[in-house]
C-alpha cells in the first residue's frame, strides 16, 4: 500500500466540517500508519505519518471532534515517533547518497512547536536549533520558504526561551 494514498486523503478543504472529511483525514493517519509498518525504513511515510497526525489534532479541536482522538499521551508519542524516525532515516539516508527529499527542516519545526506546546522547552528549543542547521545542508537558504520558516522558528524559539526563563526565575513573572 502506497503513502500517497494516506497523503491525499489529507489534503482537501480544512473548513469542510463534515463527516466525510473527518473520515477522509482519519483514514489517511490509518494509511500512513499501515504504510510505515509495511515498509519501516521508508523516510517519506514517516513524515507523512507525523504530518497527518497534527492535521488530524488541528482538525478535531477546530471541528470540536477532540473526544475523537486517541488518548493524549498516545498521540504526542505517535506523533513525535514518526517524525524522529522520519529524521533519523532521512539522515542515514543522506550520508548513503540516497535522500529520498523529506522536509527535514519541516520536520524539526513540527517537533519543535509541538514540544512547545506540551511546555517542554528545552526539547524544543533542541529540535528548534536543528532547523537552520538542515536548511543549510539543503543549500537552500536564500529560497522564500526557508526564509519564511527561519522567521517561524526565531519567533517560536524566543517565545520558548522566555517561558523557560520564567519556570527558571518565578520571581520575574
Amino acid at each position: 500500500m502506497s503513502y500517497w494514498l494516506g497523503v491525499h486523503l489529507l489534503q482537501g478543504d480544512s473548513s469542510d466540517v463534515s463527516d466525510l472529511r473527518w473520515n477522509e483525514i482519519c483514514h489517511g493517519v490509518d494509511t500512513l500508519q499501515t504504510a510505515t509498518e509495511l515498509n519501516p525504513t521508508d523516510a517519506r511515510a514517516h513524515y507523512h505519518l507525523g504530518m497527518s497526525i497534527a492535521t488530524r489534532h488541528k482538525y478535531a479541536m477546530q471541528t470540536r471532534r477532540v473526544h475523537l482522538l486517541p488518548p493524549p499521551g498516545e498521540a504526542a508519542a505517535a506523533l513525535i515517533n514518526a517524525f524522529e524516525s522520519a529524521i533519523q532515516l532521512e539522515n542515514v539516508c543522506i550520508e548513503a547518497g540516497c535522500k529520498n527529499g523529506i522536509n527535514l527542516p519541516a520536520a524539526y519545526f513540527a517537533l519543535g512547536d509541538f514540544m512547545g506546546r506540551l511546555k517542554n522547552y528545552p526539547k524544543a528549543l533542541e529540535y528548534l536549533s536543528q532547523v537552520q542547521r538542515a536548511i543549510s545542508a539543503s543549500g537552500d537558504t536564500e529560497e522564500d520558504w526557508a526564509k519564511s520558516m527561519l522567521e517561524e522558528v526565531s519567533s517560536v524559539t524566543n517565545f520558548c526561551k522566555a517561558e523557560l526563563q520564567k519556570q527558571q526565575n518565578p520571581s520575574l513573572v
